[in-house]
């Protein structure tokens, strides 16, 4: 059996690590628009988990995913916050040396998503399920929030 993934704590699905998984629902995303309606939720969550973004995009995240989440913003207003956010001026991944993020025991995984989809229906109602966990679980990661 493989371990589980140093990053979010997922087990492995079939010996697919997480970023094998997210590599197939991109591919999913960009090739079917019933599944390609959740990107924005998909590639935040991953990112989120896996220690992908800056501090500073972790704060503007973490914002954009409420926005979508909780008050109903569609992808093209994120994406019109997001041409004035922090990714416009400075780097949105996390640098190799910055310091390490704290741990977050993830209740829900991109492996949980992967182990539970059926068709598109299903996989967006995971992806929002795992948006919405994602949300209210990250608050550690939130470094520099005052």
């Amino acid at each position: 059996m493989s371990e589980a993934c140093r990053l979010c704590g997922a087990v492995p699905l079939e010996g697919r690590s997480c970023e094998e998984i997210y590599h197939q629902f991109l591919a999913l995303e960009f090739v079917d628009p019933g599944y390609g309606r959740v990107h924005f939720v998909t590639v935040a969550c991953y990112m989120i988990q896996h220690e992908g973004y800056s501090d500073e995009m972790y704060l503007w995240i973490e914002s954009a995913l409420r926005n979508y989440v909780e008050r109903g913003y569609t992808v093209q207003m994120i994406l019109a916050d997001a041409a004035r956010g922090p990714g416009r001026s400075k780097g949105v991944r996390r640098p190799a040396d910055a310091r390490p993020l704290p741990k977050v025991a993830w209740s829900m995984t991109i492996a949980d998503v992967a182990a539970h989809m059926h068709d598109a229906e299903s996989y967006c109602q995971l992806i929002e399920q795992w948006g919405q966990k994602t949300l209210s679980e990250m608050g550690p990661l939130l470094l520099n929030k005052q």
